[in-house]
Formats: C-alpha cells, structure tokens, sequence
C-alpha cells in the first residue's frame, strides 16, 4: 500500500488542466500578496514599521491558507493489484480481400496496419498477462501467433467484422485489439456490437491500414420492406435498405414511387467509405386494389431500384384488447360503435380488481383475467387500450411489457380524462412510449394523499366514491344533470384530424378531460381542446396524439369515452361509431403475413457467374420469376423450393452479357417484386472496390466502448492498464477541512485581531 499528497482543485479550478489552475492559484497569490501590503502600507493610522510587518505578515498568511484550500490537498493511499491470469487481451486481424489488396507500390492495408501495431504490442505486453490472436474474414477463427494470424489462410472476399467481434466478445477478453478498415459487407449494425461489449464491460482498440489504391465507388439496394397487405386508409411503413461506397463524402438521392407518382424523397448523407443506408417512408393507402411501391436510388446510368406491391383491403379481423381500470358508462357504448364493423373482435378486462372479463365475438383464445405481463402474450392483440387505468394498477412489469409490444409492432390507446390519476404515470415506462408529457404529481401531505388513494380505489372497483354511479356496467345512466359538452378542434395546419372526424357541428364532444404538460417532438397532433390554452405558451390544450414508436403506435386520448356525446346525437345517428371506427384503424398495423420480395445475395455480379437472388413469397403461391437483359430479352429463372420450413426460396441465372438486369417476379394473387442488378466483365464487389478505411466510425465504436483508435506513434494507449500503474484508491482523505488546517486558519486570524488589539486598533 502507498500513499501520497494529491492536489485535487476544486470549483472553477476543477475543470481547468492542472498547470492553468496552478497558474490561477499564483496570480491570486501575488494580487492578494500586493493587496495586503499595500492597504497596510497606506494605513490612516501612523504605526511603526514592525506593527505593519506583522499585521502584513499575518493577513498575507491568511490569503495563503484560504488559496490552498482551494488546491485541494488529499492525501490517497492506493494497494497495487497484480495482474489476474485471466487478464488476457484478444488481437483479431482482419483477413479479408480489402485488406490483403496491394496498390501500385506492392503495399497492402494489413502490412501498414502491421507496422502500427508493432510500435505498441510490447506495451500491451507489458499491460496484459497474455495475448491471444485470432483471424477472420467470413468468420473468426483462432491463431498461434500474430503472424500466423496475418499471413496464414487466403484472403476471404468477405468481411463480416462486426458479427466476427461479436464472437470474439464471446471468449471473455479483458480487452480486444482489431487490425481492420472498417469495412462490413454484410447488413449488421454497429450499435449491436457496441451494446454487447458495454453489456460484458470489453473496450475495443482498433488499428487502420492505408494504401495508395484507387477506390471506386458501388450502389446496392440489398432490400426492401413493406407489408404484404394493409387496411384501406391506414398509415403504414416501408422501408429500403442501401449500401452505397463512395469515395469521398457526398449524398444519395433517393426517392419512393407508386407508379408515376412520386410518393417521398430525400437526399441521403454519404461518408467517405462503406455506408449501410437504411430509409422508412410513412405512405398512407387508398382504397382497396394493389399498391405498387419502388424505390430508386442513385442518379443517372447507376440508377438501382427495386419495387414490390402491397395489397390494400377493404377490411379485416382486428384483435383489440380493451384493459379497464374503473366501471364507468363508456365501454358500452364503445362496445356498440365496434358492432357496426365486423372486423373488429374487442376482449375486454373490464375490472382487473373484480376479475371481470368478456368478448364482443367469440374468439378461439380465453380472456386473460388481467393485463398480461409479457410481449408475448398481448402479441395476438394488433391494438390494446388502457382506458380509465390507475397507475398503481400497471406494474412495472406489465409497462415493460407494453413498451416491448409496442416496440414490436403493436399498437396502444391511453384513455385518460383524469389528471388527478394520469400524473401518476409521470417518469413511469408508460409515459416513455406514449406522444405526451404529464404534469408531475402535486406534493400532498400523507393524510390527503392517503385519502386520495382511497377514492381512487373506491373508483376503481366501482364504488360510491366514483363520480359515475357504475355499479352494472349494461344498466341505464341514472338521471342527473348533463355537463356542458365541448367539441374537439383541428389543430392549424394539421390535417390528421380531419380524417378522423368532420370538423363543426359533428365534431366528436367530451365533458372531462386531462391537462398534460406538452407532446413530444414528433408526435401528431389530432384534436386541441378548443379554448383551454397551456399557461405560459399558451399552446392549445391537447386532447388526442399519436406517434410511432418503433414498429408500432401509440396514441393518447385525454378525455372520456365519448358516451355523453353518442347519447346527444339522435338515434339514427352513426358519428360515433364512424370516429372510433377511423381512431381505431389509424392505429391497425398491417396485416400479418409475407409478400412477395427479391433480395440479393450479392453485391455485384459477374458475366459467365452464376447469380443467385432469394425468394420470399406467400407459402402457399409459387412465383414466376424471369430475368431481363439490357437488350430486353426475358430469360425463365427457375425456383428452387426452400430446403428448410421458414427458409426462403433461391432463384439464380448466368448472364451472358454486361449491363443493367432487372429480375421480375410474380404469382397468380397479383403480387410483383423487382430488383436492378448491374452485370459487369469483371469481379465488381465490395472488397475489391478499394473504398477508403471508415477511421471515423471505428473511432466512434471505439470511444463508445472506452478504447481507441490506435493511429498514431505513441506507444502509450495502454499505460493505464501497466502493471506499474496499476493502482486502485483505498482511501481519499481531503485535507482542506480537516481540523488542523482550520485551526491554523483560525489560529492566524486570532493572532491579527490579538495584534491589532495590542497596537490599538480595535
């Protein structure tokens, strides 16, 4: 164990480096120093020469103590640690062909990569009790020795470096070395990567090589994603994947088609290097029939594009669990609305305190007696709603569990007319998910807070204190006197709302409602309340918002059921059925199933090579897939079935001349896919395109998981973790408070005023 004087300055001299903080400390020292000399020097009182010394000498003293305590001094003792037998660093190389490609001058990435990490492997060494190497390019595999790892095997025509480091994590390193440039061939994300080694605490180092070698530039879209069918009037999500190796930094238009029709686009930001691009599009369908959808990207002769169809229907089965904390008059009337479309199948929780269920059809599941507490229970569901729910009635556990639904692709309703209760989901996962912010609960005292607790139980299991008489959820309203309804508003410049619902006399009409503080950036705007305004932005009070949250949505409605509005509206009346209706279907997500899509297994091909693109359609349909050439001659491709349940099916053709292919597939329901492929004389790929090395994104990947980007001559990255070095702090003791500090302080000062006393001047 050793222990040692630290100077640990504090305040504003915290952030400052220590020598500027020192710097500050002297300057301080000699204005203070001057100050006291001369205010004694020019004294009203004429002293003697000997009483200003020592009153001189005692303030300067004072200004002394006062600047070290703003030093800091600790004294820390620290207790070296010996290296584990297990504290082992793992060195993988990447053995791919972008990195063995030799330039003009016979120099390859690997070798200068070699020749940096040389300059810094007898420090890791020297930090490390072993090192084990390692090799990969499709996959890792283990070496005997660093140059074994670097001239064994042959140069893969992959680099598949971020599953590769992935597996490598798998071996429980203390820390993990990568000689790369950066470039993935493959459709991993580098967040997995960087979530896995935060997971098990393993920063990653990273050594670049360069070479003189000219790069030319490629554009693959991969793939493309789009729901096999969705309701009529329903908003839903495609997405294209794109890789794209440019030479420098630049941007990618791209752009979404429906025919001649342009639905959406964008100018993609490109880096320097590999970019794996991937770009949603919100579209909203029409009427019912086929939608076809293609994606272009690029401009001029290296156009790509792909399309597909999606398939818009009239209606269909919508699963929708309704989850309610309190009996109260709106269910009945909801339940009614639904009536009217057969589409919909509601299972409701009406009261999970009384374990009350039911079903508005019958359904092949049982009712669960309570929300449940896993995604995968409420995944047969496409909508849930919460409606009336308190929050001590969601545990965190059934919370997580609608987040992770909703992060998955389903879809959640929040009801809330309350804000006594809805500001208790304030901070909770709930409100995370959900397009609003609430007001943060008031600060009660325990009697009023426990008294509140009882009314919202009472209201929730129906009771008298529930300012509803909801005793029998199908029995008539008792006769009392009808609230002022008020009508929802459409936002300015928000046209959302107006699909749901005509705006004016048929506006939907609430009489409760709950006051949240502000919607989240992003979120939709549907209806405003229409005179309450948000203190201080005066903003209109929000009524109804939704978002999209991961693949699904989620949707807040601050106030009530709507029933007192229905019970307004004469009997023949179906506004109200036509809004919830319209509410509900905004919210479907696209219909379950698979469509028909081509994806390439390749990024380039070859004239004379075999080309191989995989099939993905309905398992009941078998498609026709044809290859095009430039000249426009149709070529038959035959498919080959899947040779495992759930594995797509493989097409593959040989082109027999240079220039852009499209391959074209379809089946008898009427589903198209395309794809452009370019068709060259010679081996066009990834690896081979000699893309500058992605020094930035390593260096982000690394600085994410605490390591660094190893790219210069100081062979110092790991001298923290020497064995010298290696020094845990035991105890921090500051000094500055401690008592013989103060006691000199104080004692210094005492001895002036005693002076000053003695010379009379007090």
């Amino acid at each position: 164990m050793t222990g040692a004087l630290e100077w640990q300055f504090g305040g504003v001299l915290r952030t400052l480096p220590p020598m500027a903080a020192w710097g500050v400390l002297w300057v301080l020292a000699v204005a203070g120093l001057f100050l006291v000399v001369r205010l004694y020097r020019r004294t009203m009182r004429g002293l003697p020469p000997f009483a200003r010394g020592v009153l001189t000498v005692f303030r300067a003293a004072i200004v002394l103590v006062i600047l070290l305590c703003l030093a800091n001094p600790v004294r820390v003792e620290r207790r070296k640690t010996a290296a584990s037998g297990n504290d082992a660093l793992a060195v993988v190389v990447d053995r791919s062909a972008s990195m063995s490609t030799p330039d003009y001058r016979g120099s390859t990435r690997l070798a200068d990569a070699v020749r940096t990490w040389k300059r810094h492997e007898s420090a890791a060494q020297e930090a490390f009790s072993k090192i084990l190497y390692r090799r990969f390019s499709l996959a890792p595999s283990p070496a005997q020795s660093f140059d074994d790892a670097v001239k064994a095997g042959v140069p893969g025509n992959e680099t598949h470096l971020f599953s590769s480091l992935r597996d490598t994590l798998a071996t429980s390193p203390t820390a993990v070395v990568c000689l790369t440039d950066g470039l993935d061939t493959t459709t991993e994300k580098a967040d997995d990567l960087v979530g896995e080694a935060l997971r098990r605490g393993v920063p990653l180092y990273f050594v670049t090589g360069k070479n003189r070698a000219r790069a030319s530039e490629t554009l693959n879209i991969r793939a493309i994603s789009a729901p096999p069918k969705v309701l009529r009037k329903t908003k839903f999500t495609v997405t294209v994947l794109v890789q794209a190796g440019v030479a420098r930094d630049g941007e990618l238009p791209v752009g979404l088609w429906s025919g001649e029709e342009k639905l959406a686009e964008a100018r993609l930001p490109l880096h320097a290097g590999l970019n794996t691009l991937t770009w949603p599009v919100p579209v909203t369908s029409a009427e019912a029939g086929i939608l076809p959808l293609e994606f272009r990207a690029g401009e001029g002769d290296r156009q790509e594009s792909a399309s597909c169809t999606t398939r818009v229907v009239e209606h269909t089965d919508i699963d929708v669990l309704y989850y309610q904390g309190a009996f109260q008059w709106g269910y009945r009337f909801l339940l009614a609305s639904l009536h009217g479309d057969p589409g919909f199948r509601l299972t409701a929780i009406l009261n999970p305190a009384l374990q009350v269920q039911g079903t508005a059809v019958p359904v092949p599941q049982t009712a669960p007696r309570d929300l449940p507490g896993s995604a995968e229970d409420l995944k047969r569901f496409q909508i849930v709603v919460l409606a009336h729910v308190f929050a001590d009635q969601l545990s965190p556990k059934q919370q997580q569990a609608l987040v992770d639904y909703a992060k998955n692709g389903g879809s959640v309703l929040f009801i809330a007319p309350d804000s006594q209760a809805a500001r208790r989901f304030a901070g909770t996962p709930l409100e995370q998910m959900l397009p609003i912010i609430f007001d943060p609960p008031k600060q009660e005292s325990p009697d009023d807070l426990a008294e509140k607790q009882f009314q919202l139980h009472m209201a929730s299991i129906g009771g008298a204190n529930n300012r509803e008489d909801t005793r029998f959820a199908n029995s008539a309203p008792q006769q009392q006197e009808s609230p002022e309804l008020q009508a929802f508003v459409v936002p300015d410049g928000k046209a959302a709302g107006s699909k749901l619902f005509q705006p004016g006399p048929d506006a939907p009409r609430f009489s409760e409602y709950t006051e949240v503080r502000s919607v989240k950036p992003g979120a939709e705007i549907i209806a405003v309340h229409p005179r309450d305004r948000v203190p201080g932005s005066n903003a209109p009070r929000v009524l109804v918002a939704r978002q999209q949250f991961g693949e699904g949505f989620t949707a807040a409605m601050t106030t009530d059921l709507l029933w007192r509005w229905k019970m307004s509206l004469p009997s023949t009346s179906h506004t109200s059925e036509i809004f919830w209706q319209q509410l509900l279907l905004s919210l479907a997500q696209p219909v379950p199933g698979q469509g028909l899509r081509l994806i390439k297994t390749a990024d380039a091909a070859r004239v004379g090579q075999r080309v191989t693109i995989q099939v993905e359609s309905p398992a009941d349909l078998r498609p026709e897939v044809v290859a095009v050439s430039p000249q426009g001659v149709r070529k038959p491709v035959p498919v080959n079935a899947a040779t495992e349940v759930g594995k797509p099916q493989l097409a593959g053709f040989v082109p027999d001349s240079e220039g852009k292919w499209e391959v074209v597939a379809g089946n008898a329901d009427g589903d198209r896919a395309r794809i452009t492929l370019t068709v060259s004389t010679r081996d066009q790929t990834l690896e081979t395109s000699n893309l500058p090395p992605d020094a930035d994104g390593l260096r982000r990947i690394a600085e994410a998981t605490g390591g660094a980007l190893i790219d210069t001559e100081d062979a110092t990255v790991f001298r923290l973790r020497a064995g010298e070095d290696r020094e845990s702090p035991l105890k921090s003791m500051p000094l500055w408070n401690s008592s013989w500090l103060l006691a000199l302080l104080l004692g210094v000062y005492g001895a002036e005023l005693i002076t000053r006393r003695l010379f009379r001047l007090l």
